[in-house]
């Protein structure tokens, strides 16, 4: 913001500008920046949930997709009723209350899932980046 208003105060100096228009760029700096403290970080730094799953050390899957799809994927799951996962016969419940408030913190970040199956040599790892 400092280097904008350096320009700001050169245009005046110059005489490319006069004094009140000099008033009317400072002031929408200052509304812009205010926009921007206002603004959630969602909004401008896209998100996404990396999945990934590794056998031993081979990795068997590598998946990113957009938050946003991902957040309209649980909206319908929750209207549907659908709070579990079904992995190989065995029903995990889903908090879905608890996951639409990580997913919808915009300053939230890291890993929401990290499951190593020693048995099978298995790691699944999910997280919001």
């Amino acid at each position: 913001m400092k280097e904008e208003i350096k320009k700001i105060l050169e245009m005046l100096k110059e005489g490319k500008i006069n004094d009140g228009e000099t008033a009317e760029l400072l002031e929408a700096l200052r509304e812009t920046k205010k926009e921007e403290e206002i603004t959630p970080l969602s909004t401008k730094k896209k998100r996404f949930l990396k999945i990934r799953v590794t056998k031993g050390e081979k990795p068997q899957v590598n998946v990113t997709i957009p938050f946003s799809l991902v957040n309209w994927g649980l909206n319908l799951a929750s209207k549907l009723g659908n709070n579990a996962i079904n992995i190989e016969g065995k029903e995990i419940p889903i908090d879905m209350d608890e996951l639409n408030k990580a997913m919808n913190d915009p300053e939230f970040t890291g890993k929401i899932i990290d499951v190593d199956d020693e048995e099978k040599g298995e790691h699944v790892e999910i997280e919001i980046v």
